[in-house]
């Protein structure tokens, strides 16, 4: 996939907590995805706009867009930026296009990638979107020396009056003229950026907090989604304090007023015993001067106490920073929603003192992992201060709790925030492909028997791998190689699937998909173009085992069908040689908790259904599986009759004359009530699928005059590119005829082909077809 993402900086010429959040999330994206960044530098001495391509030095995998802007001061709209990010969009044609902020580049740039039909991902770091100001600070109405007095919300005069008529008028006389000005000036941006944010397909807000906010905009409770951030645990680890003779307080992050570095000066020189102050951070001019100077006004020998340090590297966050201090204070005068430094120091197991306010209070619970003070009460801040250098001990277990989200006390793992993001990568692409209505015919599910033969089971009834057959021992023998659709020529046939009605796809049925080369590759196009799979495997998860499987896959199932012959171990062992009954049985509980839990987190839920191929072996348990499925919370039980491919398992078929006929009614009747008496959580009920009664008449025709199921909406394409109309059996649906070599024409050429259209009209004429196991027969009575 190629993810385009849009920041309005990035490390290290700009490393606050959205940029370096930013590269972050593009590092781990970059392990299986195509990654590309537009963003902005500052170089007076070239033209304003101009593109320029770098790498991440950090990791260059990842491609850097540039674009000058070293004179934009709330400006919210630049021709020349969407100019530019326009050339990078008709580049690179990305799949999605991920938002971490727009300041200093241009809002209407969102009207470039829809305009392409791109779907838009925004994440929210603050309140940009609906502040000018982005922190909803303001000057106060009745001080005007008090610049940054807390605001409660968007108002177009309200933001002329007290930022920006205040910031940027004159003389006393032109205040008001100016404040009408502004006004308008607020209002013309709200509307403009409420109609770019109807552009975003979905929204991330990393805390509850911001999700709340942000409903004032407002934006659709549909689009909200809350994802807090990712992070590299192994760079946060591995904290050895280094010891020193005074309780160390530290602070990390810019040097502006809304990170309320004042206050933490002040509370600091009220502050008796041994103890020191950190400071680390790119100084900027005179916010640092001005902050360096409180400092020097300390009484007694506190401004000496405190230490200003440069700005280091994310990477070396332990070393540099959390080896040299006993807490981390997060003083922010504005109410942040997910601050990285609080999760970072909890991470490393440093304890955190900050405001009972906004998104921090999320992660801090006082006298858990941290102490909480009063928003913006600098007397309140010093007393928690006090209380650490007065019981030191209580610092250290304060911060062994870590985050208090997960029971191990660890913050989430960015590789698994890039599962979480790639799903909702999956899930714009997959509805904005659905908001294209289809101007071309063509099947909306195709299956690709990708590698038929690879397969770790040797089940009785397969047509490949059983031990009744000698297939494989033949193509042995001949020297032949396994059968593996070329990845490319897949690729090729979904290309020529555009603006078809095709939703979903099926690898393998033949063979065990999960052992498929190319099945990441497979997986990667499915997010590309927001296709579903329909999965069907036998439960043994090769390779990555149910719980990676299952992260992997749940966000672009629609099904996973799971092989599934028996209530016991005997029937289940017998009918499917090579199983293991205890390990596909765990599989499926780890498959289906990992799908639940995603599902609680307002992920995409997929289907999960066990499927049989109904036997004389298993037809006494049926209705033990559905009690089985019903108490693992599995969704539906399908199957259908068995194609006698062997000789020695023509035995086994529950169509194979009247009396069978009567035994497989039984059955049906029975696991039909055993579905009504287990219901599901929440009062849902196990979907039974192709259990019919059937007439006596069925062992020559299971539904006399059923339509086909599969013509005109589905197709099969063989590993070797042949185009097959049906699911039946490989040398059966040969006898329907020669349809095309997709290898060679295009699956349109196929799709409305004379040979294809003329089977449509005329299967009911073919034996194959009037003997079907797929048609739906009608109920019959008792």
């Amino acid at each position: 996939m190629r993810v385009l993402q849009v920041i309005h900086g990035y490390p290290m010429r700009f490393n606050a907590g959205s940029e370096v959040y930013t590269q972050a999330l593009s590092q781990g994206l970059a392990e299986r995805h195509e990654v590309h960044v537009f963003t902005r530098y500052e170089d007076p001495f070239r033209p304003d706009y101009t593109l320029r391509q770098e790498r991440d030095p950090d990791d260059p995998r990842i491609a850097l867009h540039l674009v000058n802007m070293p004179n934009s001061r709330d400006g919210y709209r630049h021709a020349g930026v969407d100019q530019r990010f326009a050339e990078v969009l008709e580049t690179l044609q990305p799949h999605v296009v991920h938002v971490g902020h727009l300041n200093h580049l241009s809002t209407s740039l969102l009207e470039q990638a829809a305009s392409r039909r791109v779907p838009i991902v925004f994440t929210l770091h603050d309140y940009w979107l609906m502040c000018p100001r982005g922190q909803f600070m303001q000057m106060h109405p009745e001080d005007p020396q008090d610049l940054w007095a807390a605001c409660e919300g968007q108002e177009d005069r309200k933001c002329a009056e007290r930022c920006y008529a205040r910031y940027f008028s004159g003389a006393a006389e032109e205040r008001e003229t100016d404040v009408a000005h502004w006004a308008d000036w607020v209002g013309r941006r709200m509307t403009h950026v409420r109609r770019m944010a109807g552009l975003v397909d979905a929204f991330i807000a990393p805390s509850r907090y911001l999700l709340q906010r942000f409903q004032e905009l407002p934006l659709p409770a549909h689009k909200l989604h809350s994802l807090d951030y990712g992070f590299d645990l192994g760079r946060l680890s591995g904290r050895v304090r280094q010891p020193e003779q005074d309780f160390v307080f530290g602070y990390i992050g810019t040097h502006i007023p809304a990170k309320g570095i004042h206050h933490l000066i002040e509370a600091f020189g009220r502050v008796r015993g041994p103890a020191r102050l950190r400071i680390h951070g790119r100084p900027r001019g005179a916010s640092t001067e001005s902050l360096q100077a409180l400092a020097r006004a300390l009484p007694g020998d506190a401004g000496a106490r405190v230490e200003w340090l440069p700005e280091y590297r994310n990477p070396d966050i332990v070393r540099d920073v959390f080896d040299h201090v006993d807490a981390i204070v997060v003083p922010s005068i504005w109410a942040e929603n997910s601050p990285l430094v609080i999760h970072e120091a909890l991470q490393a197991r440093v304890p955190v003192i900050t405001a009972d306010a906004g998104g921090m209070r999320e992660y801090v619970q006082d006298g858990v992992n941290g102490l909480l003070f009063a928003h913006r009460d600098a007397m309140a801040l010093a007393r928690a201060m006090q209380r650490l250098v007065d019981e030191p001990a209580l610092a250290a277990r304060l911060g062994a709790r870590g985050y208090l989200q997960s029971e191990s006390g660890d913050v989430p793992d960015m590789k698994d925030h890039v599962h979480d993001v790639e799903a909702l990568y999956a899930r714009v692409i997959r509805d904005k492909r659905a908001t294209r209505p289809p101007t071309r015919p063509g099947p909306w599910r195709i299956t690709f028997d990708t590698n038929p033969d690879d397969c770790n089971l040797r089940c009785i009834m397969c047509e490949e791998h059983s031990p009744h057959s000698d297939k494989q021992l033949v193509r042995k023998a001949a020297g032949l190689p396994r059968r593996r659709m070329p990845i490319a020529l897949l690729r090729r046939i979904l290309e020529d699937s555009r603006d078809t009605p095709l939703r979903e796809i099926i690898p393998s049925t033949m063979g065990e998909p999960l052992l498929y080369p190319h099945f990441d590759e497979l997986i990667e196009v499915c997010r590309e173009q927001g296709l579903l799979m329909n999965l069907t495997t036998n439960g043994t998860f090769p390779r990555l085992g149910a719980r990676e499987w299952a992260r992997r896959l749940v966000p672009i199932l629609s099904d996973v069908k799971i092989s599934w012959n028996g209530a016991t171990r005997a029937t289940q062992e017998a009918i499917m040689p090579g199983t293991c009954w205890e390990r596909v049985l765990e599989n499926l509980r780890t498959f289906i908790a990992e799908r639940d839990a995603r599902a609680r987190a307002g992920g995409h839920r997929c289907r999960v259904t066990l499927q049989l191929t109904f036997l004389e072996t298993n037809v006494g348990e049926l209705a033990d599986i559905v009690r089985l499925a019903a108490s693992l919370g599995v969704d539906r039980v399908k199957g259908h009759h068995l194609w006698a491919h062997f000789e020695q398992i023509k035995n086994l078929s529950m169509r194979r004359d009247p009396e069978s006929i009567r035994r497989w009614n039984a059955a049906v009747r029975e696991a039909r009530r055993a579905v009504a008496e287990h219901p599901l959580a929440g009062g849902r009920h196990l979907l039974l699928e192709n259990l019919h009664e059937l007439a006596e008449g069925a062992v020559d025709d299971i539904a006399p005059g059923a339509r086909c199921p599969f013509l005109g909406k589905e197709a099969w394409v063989s590993a070797l590119g042949r185009f097959d109309p049906c699911c039946a059996p490989d040398a059966q649906r040969r006898s329907l005829g020669e349809f095309g070599d997709l290898i060679q024409v295009g699956i349109q050429d196929v799709w409305t082909g004379v040979p294809y259209q003329r089977l449509r009209e005329t299967y009911q004429e073919q034996p194959l077809c009037r003997g079907c196991n797929m048609r739906q027969p009608v109920e019959v009575g008792p």
